[in-house]
């Protein structure tokens, strides 16, 4: 000892801890308390984590030491975005009975205007109409039901010329009759076989059995839908629905199969995963293209396995509400303002000129017709107008047509 005081006492270190799974983990020593509290802050800054703390080591002895914790803070979790409920575009489904909800238009429509609760939820739109599981939590969601029949009724009103309250109160008749049935089901689920991912047909021919071939696409669908819920994520679905299509082949049930996968292809972060890895927009929309009209050696460049086995399936003819899908998705990519390469936009020219030909058919007809046509054009005005802004010409380009 110096003047009765240990040299131990004076020793100090600073430990910044972050929060990881609900535990914390050692992150980091440091020798100043500054260092450490601007180590922990800066955690909370990088989204690194949303709980940090500094705790302070002042040794005692040898063998002992004191613990403070010097620092602690938690980020301000940030604000949820409320869900957007969409209005409808392109060709309007016109429900007229329960059954027309379940049909591709239907599942389309309905897909377009909720795209952002299911997204959310990592469900699609046959696992909504058929999980009452699922229909009672939108239910619970204040106010999405009444705002999504407002917007299909208001667009189907419009595009038949009928007052909107008539068709609210039919649309409203015909979800209550969904969600009747989804629930009738939900009572009588046990007197079903369990489906857990094999023998698909097999578990068909038992619903035959027991409701008939009238009832038996319904039972089918909410069976699958039981089954897709073990899934968390809508990629793990597309992946499990694709494995199935590829093992029922022979059942028929692929038919089935194709509609809940074109279901999750209104998803546009599922279909980028499915086309990742790419060097820009305009090649993984020229791979679109190629699968989608089905040109020859169209699956051999993708990387994902899980879009290999669809692209098969199409070019085999076997997934033609998936290919539809794809192609509408396609077709809204090339309409929206994103560059094809967002990093050489010099070679923005270039790759419309690629995917031009590549959505090209050996007839000359181009997939989507004059919708195509005329995004096209529209993207190679944006062209001609950047070209000319890049030159001072601001006046020209803004009234360049």
């Amino acid at each position: 000892m110096i003047f009765g005081v240990s040299f131990w006492n004076k020793k100090k270190t600073f430990e910044v801890f972050i929060k990881k799974d609900d535990r914390w983990q050692l992150h980091s020593l440091c020798d100043e308390e500054d260092e450490a509290i601007n180590e922990a802050q800066l955690q909370l800054r990088m989204a690194k984590t949303n709980q940090v703390k500094v705790i302070r080591h002042r040794h005692l002895s040898k063998t002992a030491a004191a613990e403070t914790v010097v620092y602690e803070a938690t980020a301000n979790p940030p604000k949820e975005k409320p869900i957007v409920v969409a209005t409808p575009v392109g060709e309007l489904a016109v429900c007229k009975v329960l059954d027309d909800l379940y049909t591709a238009d239907g599942r389309r429509t309905i897909g377009q205007v909720m795209r952002d609760y299911m997204q959310r939820n990592n469900i699609c739109t046959t696992e909504l109409l058929h999980s009452f599981s699922h229909i009672r939590k939108l239910q619970d969601a204040q106010g999405l039901v009444n705002a999504g029949l407002h917007r299909v009724g208001s667009a189907q009103a419009a595009a038949l010329g009928v007052p909107v309250k008539e068709r609210m109160q039919l649309l409203d008749t015909l979800v209550t009759q969904m969600q009747q049935k989804a629930r009738a089901f939900a009572a009588e689920r046990g007197n079903f076989p369990e489906f857990k991912g094999q023998d698909l047909g097999a578990v068909s021919s038992r619903i035959v059995e027991k409701v008939g071939l009238e009832h038996h696409d319904y039972v089918l669908n909410a069976l699958l839908s039981v089954w897709l819920f073990e899934c968390r994520s809508l990629l793990a679905k597309v992946d499990a629905l694709s494995r199935l299509a590829q093992d029922n082949i022979e059942t028929g049930l692929i038919r089935q199969l194709d509609g809940i996968l074109a279901d999750t292809m209104i998803f546009a972060e599922v279909v980028q995963e499915l086309f990742a890895p790419q060097p820009n927009l305009g090649v993984a929309l020229k791979q679109m293209g190629a699968v989608v009209l089905c040109k020859k050696g169209a699956g051999d460049k993708l990387a994902n396995p899980t879009m290999k086995i669809i692209a098969t399936l199409i070019q085999q003819g076997l997934l033609p509400q998936t290919q539809a899908a794809l192609a509408d998705r396609l077709l809204r990519e090339i309409n929206t303002d994103r560059p094809l390469d967002q990093r050489t936009p010099d070679q923005e020219g270039a790759l419309l000129d690629d995917l031009v030909l590549s959505l090209t058919g050996d007839d000359g007809t181009i997939l989507g017709g004059e919708r195509t046509h005329q995004s096209i054009e529209r993207r190679r005005l944006r062209q001609r107008q950047e070209m000319l802004r890049a030159q001072g010409l601001h006046s020209v380009a803004d009234n360049l047509r």
